[in-house]
């Protein structure tokens, strides 16, 4: 699942039987889906951030833009 899919999924443009296959993809038992439903809910805050809406913060997004900044600085 790439962050294409999941983008277009939060912006309401993933065609409905994708929808229902990325909604699958998502269930709590099925395999990566940990990683994905993290990666969703980052681009969410990124979205949200992009559009001006703020979020009470309990740190995790102190924690997302900490790991955004540690990839930026990765080299490669």
């Amino acid at each position: 699942m790439n962050d294409e899919t999941l983008s277009a999924f939060l912006d309401d443009e993933l065609p409905p039987e994708r929808v229902a296959e990325l909604l699958a993809r998502l269930a709590a038992d099925a395999p990566g889906s940990a990683d994905a439903r993290e990666r969703l809910t980052t681009l969410q805050l990124i979205k949200d951030a992009l559009a001006g809406i703020e979020t009470p913060d309990d740190g995790y997004t102190l924690r997302i833009l900490a790991r955004l900044d540690a990839h930026r600085r990765r080299p490669g």
